[in-house]
């Protein structure tokens, strides 16, 4: 079976980690970044049934504007996403791909996201990086 791949015309980020992609037809898909999690943007609704959770920290939400705002400016000319699998909200859980390059990594890399270890920690190279160089959520 192979891959499926949302040629996104533009990728509208909400966050730092999730966003609809429309296609070139105005077809609309319901996108998370896959391997990676931003801070909560207001409303926080996920923070009020999961308060515990990394993204609802004072630090995480800190960020969670400019998370946003990078996503949406590095995503804005569109994207090429990889679906890995369907969260439970119904999302699709993606790669994306920006110019060539993954956008969860570089959003980690710039200290902007965490490299989601419950998922495998796909990004850890990109935030041991991002901690060393004391970048966004690291500062």
């Amino acid at each position: 079976m192979s891959a499926v791949v949302l040629i996104c015309a533009t990728l509208l980020m909400s966050d730092g980690d999730s966003g609809r992609c429309v296609t070139a037809d105005g077809e609309r898909h319901r996108v998370r970044l896959a391997g990676i999690d931003a801070g909560e943007v207001a409303p926080h609704t996920r923070c009020r049934h999961r308060p515990d959770v990394w993204a609802c920290s004072p630090v995480a939400r800190s960020t969670a504007s400019g998370a946003a705002a990078r996503a949406r400016q590095l995503a804005s000319a569109g994207a090429r996403c990889t679906i890995t699998d369907i969260d439970r909200y119904r999302r699709n859980v993606a790669v994306c791909m920006v110019r060539g390059r993954d956008l969860g990594a570089q959003l980690v890399r710039e200290g902007l996201a965490i490299s989601e270890m419950n998922f495998g920690d796909p990004y850890r190279r990109q935030e041991d990086q991002a901690q060393r160089e004391r970048r966004g959520v690291w500062r």
